[in-house]
């Protein structure tokens, strides 16, 4: 799950759990049906919710509801952090328990975190026989009971720019192959081309054409670490990812990192 740019289908499996000690985030928005947590273990960062965007530092948390669109930047050199997502069979006690209420998105309480930063330490370095589904749904479970324990529920917002901002991104995920412009996205998806250049504005952060870019950039990402494997050539994967000439494909590539950022 890596640096994805759009809807993780994966992360919504039946049973699906992601969990690793990271030194890499994703600076590419994405969004799922499961949970998502982070806990930060060294260095800095940016995580933008929504939007929202606040800075995350060693001993802090940061958490991400069902469908809600996020993405991280390293705000220093070196960053270590352990990354959570959980799905549906994992939250379903803490969601039926707690009905329209939701945990903070940014828990910054580093004195309080270290038990729950513990917890989460152990669970990770569980051996792999041992993590069966019973084990892996009493850790998740203790995990919402430690956390709920020192930070209050918040209620669950449905506000239109959420429910807009996924549907415009789904569509994009759907054709990003195809020679799409933002007037088509706004126009199929049923809104205004003013209102969905202000979702990517104030929500995702960057221009339309920067998150396609990405998007494309990242699916290439994919597909050249499976050419010895499939013999497509560099063209072909430039084509079939959506850009539209080599040329575009490398000034894409050069923006991204001349703004160091990870696809």
């Amino acid at each position: 799950m890596e640096d994805k740019g759009v809807y993780f289908s994966e992360a919504d499996l039946e049973r699906q759990i992601y969990f690793k000690d990271e030194t890499i985030l994703s600076e590419v928005g994405h969004f799922h049906d499961s949970m998502e947590f982070v806990f930060m273990l060294e260095g800095e960062i940016e995580a933008r919710h929504l939007g929202e965007v606040q800075r995350l530092r060693a001993g802090e948390i940061f958490f991400v509801g069902s469908f809600e669109y996020h993405c991280y930047k390293k705000c220093t050199p070196q960053i270590r952090a352990i990354v959570l997502v959980l799905s549906r069979e994992y939250t379903k006690v803490f969601e039926e328990s707690f009905r329209g209420l939701t945990l903070p998105t940014y828990m910054k309480k580093a004195d309080k975190n270290r038990e729950t930063i513990g917890l989460i330490r152990h669970w990770l370095e569980e051996e792999g026989e041992n993590k069966t589904y019973l084990c892996n749904f009493g850790y998740s479970t203790l995990l919402f009971s430690k956390l709920i324990r020192h930070y209050p529920l918040t209620p669950i917002i449905e506000g239109k720019d959420k429910r807009v901002t996924v549907k415009v991104l789904k569509y994009i995920n759907e054709h990003y192959t195809e020679d799409i412009s933002l007037a088509e996205v706004a126009r199929e998806s049923g809104y205004t081309k003013e209102y969905c250049s202000k979702i990517f504005r104030d929500i995702v952060g960057i221009r339309f054409r920067s998150y396609l870019n990405l998007l494309r950039l990242r699916k290439a990402k994919e597909y050249f670490a499976e050419q010895k494997r499939t013999g497509a050539t560099a063209l072909e994967i430039i084509y079939k990812c959506g850009f539209s000439s080599t040329a575009t494909f490398y000034r894409a590539q050069k923006e991204a990192r001349e703004k160091n950022i990870n696809f």
